[in-house]
């Protein structure tokens, strides 16, 4: 086992066992979450990707400028690999326009059935059958009926902690919200850095995973599969753009499902507004 890549925004410290799942254990102190991913979920600024992910999750991590240690295992952190910067963005708001209707396509069908993938295909709306998943439903549609830029801090206040899973949907799809806001102001003459703020102050919660998440987007740092759906968007690459598209949607229960759906129902709505 060995690191193969190490986020740059891990803090060092003594962290404790949050929770863990097949790729994923997640790790937790007072300042920050730290995850022990498998090469299936990939890099992200909090990640730290292991070769030979271990399947039994020890208790405790502890992590220095050189080293981590987790149950009988001690790692070198002397694999990190510079981190090569790609121009990602697709600076003509039609084309964006037109790729993301691409992207809506190749994900049709695919969005996990109790997701809010039913913003963008109402057909999944079937799914919902018994009181709560009823009354989620009418929340969502009711919360975003009309999305705009104006509307969108109110937006993500409402959505703040709704619905199910370990992160709510409405957490992951305020994630969405951010990494399209600031998408939309690499490119944009107008400046949203006060609409970006708002929304994030509006979209913080109890929930320190989410927190966590919510946090990166706010600061407009990618988690490798999405960095790498955006790349596949701006090159036009369709086979790149199902392949990453899908691990995304894997993602969780419904998480990539969430917030593939806020990035793409807030570039459609900026754009139209």
């Amino acid at each position: 086992m060995n690191i193969l890549n190490f986020g740059d925004c891990i803090i060092n410290g003594d962290y404790k066992l949050h929770s863990k799942f097949k790729n994923v254990h997640n790790y937790i102190n007072n300042k920050q979450l730290v995850s022990l991913v498998s090469t299936k979920v990939g890099s992200g600024p909090n990640n730290i990707v292991l070769n030979g992910f271990p399947q039994q999750a020890e208790k405790t991590l502890n992590i220095s400028n050189s080293k981590i240690l987790f149950g009988n295992h001690t790692l070198k952190v002397n694999t990190i690999k510079p981190k090569i910067t790609t121009n990602i963005y697709i600076d003509n708001s039609f084309v964006l326009a037109s790729s993301i209707e691409i992207l809506i396509k190749n994900i049709s069908g695919k969005t996990s059935p109790h997701s809010l993938g039913f913003l963008l295909f109402p057909k999944n709306e079937i799914c919902f059958q018994t009181t709560f998943e009823k009354a989620f439903l009418l929340h969502v549609k009711t919360t975003c009926k009309s999305i705009s830029l104006e509307k969108l801090p109110e937006i993500v206040k409402n959505m703040k902690g709704v619905g199910f899973g370990l992160t709510p949907s409405g957490d992951d799809f305020n994630c969405g919200v951010l990494y399209a806001l600031n998408y939309l102001n690499e490119i944009m003459s107008n400046d949203f850095s006060e609409i970006i703020e708002e929304c994030y102050q509006n979209s913080i919660t109890n929930n320190s995973i989410s927190n966590t998440f919510l946090k990166f987007a706010y600061s407009n740092k990618y988690y490798e599969n999405f960095h790498q759906l955006l790349l596949a968007l701006k090159q036009n690459k369709l086979e790149t753009i199902t392949h990453y598209a899908n691990k995304i949607i894997g993602s969780g229960h419904t998480s990539g499902s969430d917030m593939l759906t806020g990035f793409i129902v807030t570039i459609k709505g900026v754009l139209n507004d």
